[in-house]
């Protein structure tokens, strides 16, 4: 793929360097293990919660960090380009691309007046990044997150012999306010794109008929401000999960994009041509979650989602030594349920078990 900007290669270190958190507990932190047993690690905070120091850096300069061990044992760390400044980072998260070799790292970077999602493409020991830009105007993005999927498709030689592939797309949603406040979706082709220009950015509401002016007057964050995404399986197909204030409604989407593309040299193929436009249809559709007086909304609490094979939702968020949920049935969310954690049930072991009690809503 070629280069979306200058590509820059990581300051390597030498072998011992420790890769665990240095001092600083603002940090915030996303570890990933990929395909190749190699564990990467990224950090964003300020200098002097990372620990980072240069002759160009302030200790109140916000960064992101990078790090790595092998399975060999070799161990890296560094920078990743063009992130030290003034401006913060946050929003941090990480997939690994086997077929390319490449490691993909999502932040958002916050300015006065707008906001920026960055996307950094790691592969053989250079950075290359580009842009999600907000829609218009002085716009700011929410809670963005991203989801990996190979799919295969098909094409067709001038002689009518069939040639399939391996098709990369990274799909990113967020929540984005601005003239109106809606989620968004970028669907990137990694073995297409080029720059941030080839990227299109969608409104989700408006990929199936809806969308417009919108109020969260009375609703809490809660119930808008987190869209998700989820693998429906291995038929490449994904789904996405938001809330449109215009229609007061919180949606489940299929989202998915032409496999029988054709004869590419054929100019009247109209199907290669929209190769890269999202098919979207609805799966599921009800009410906002915590409108309802028993329902209880978080406060100041990330809520993540878990989409069933129904299509219905599951909506989950930390507080304090629980886990807290409601499900949609398909007409109504339920009540806030909990999962108590302790010695014998931790965080991690609870969202096994929410889960897997989710995947048959």
């Amino acid at each position: 793929m070629k280069e979306m900007l200058r590509a820059l290669r990581i300051l390597l270190v030498a072998a011992g360097l420790a890769l665990a958190a240095r001092a600083g507990s603002a940090a915030e932190e996303k570890t990933l293990l990929g395909s190749d047993g190699t564990l990467y690690v990224a950090r964003a905070g300020t200098a002097l919660d990372l620990g980072a120091s240069g002759n160009s850096m302030a200790p109140t300069d916000s960064l992101i960090e990078f790090s790595f061990k092998r399975q060999d044992g070799s161990l890296g760390l560094g920078i990743v380009p063009d992130t030290i400044g003034t401006s913060t980072k946050s929003n941090l998260d990480m997939v690994y691309d086997e077929v390319s070799g490449s490691l993909l790292l999502l932040w958002k970077e916050d300015f006065r007046v707008v906001n920026v999602l960055h996307l950094g493409i790691y592969r053989n020991g250079a950075w290359t990044q580009a842009d999600l830009l907000p829609s218009l105007g002085f716009a700011h993005a929410y809670n963005p997150q991203m989801l990996l999927l190979h799919q295969t498709v098909h094409t067709q030689d001038p002689n009518g012999k069939d040639r399939s592939r391996i098709r990369t797309i990274l799909s990113v949603i967020w929540l984005e306010q601005s003239y109106y406040v809606q989620a968004r979706y970028a669907p990137i082709f990694l073995d297409e794109d080029s720059s941030s220009s080839d990227v299109q950015v969608y409104d989700l509401p408006a990929t199936i008929g809806g969308g417009g002016p919108t109020s969260h007057e009375g609703i809490p964050e809660s119930a808008y401000m987190y869209p998700a995404l989820q693998s429906e399986g291995p038929g490449g197909a994904i789904l996405a999960s938001f809330a449109d204030l215009h229609a007061r409604k919180h949606y489940v989407v299929r989202i998915n994009f032409p496999t029988n593309l054709g004869n590419p040299s054929d100019s009247k193929n109209l199907i290669f041509e929209r190769r890269r436009i999202p098919v979207v249809g609805i799966v599921a559709s009800g009410p906002l979650a915590f409108e309802g007086p028993s329902e209880l909304a978080p406060e100041n609490a990330p809520v993540s989602t878990f989409i069933g094979s129904s299509y219905n939702p599951t909506l989950y968020w930390r507080d304090g030594d629980m886990v807290r949920y409601v499900r949609f049935d398909g007409k109504t969310w339920s009540e806030a349920r909990v999962i108590a954690l302790g010695k014998d049930l931790n965080f991690d072991r609870a969202l096994r078990l929410l889960e897997a009690m989710a995947a048959s809503n």
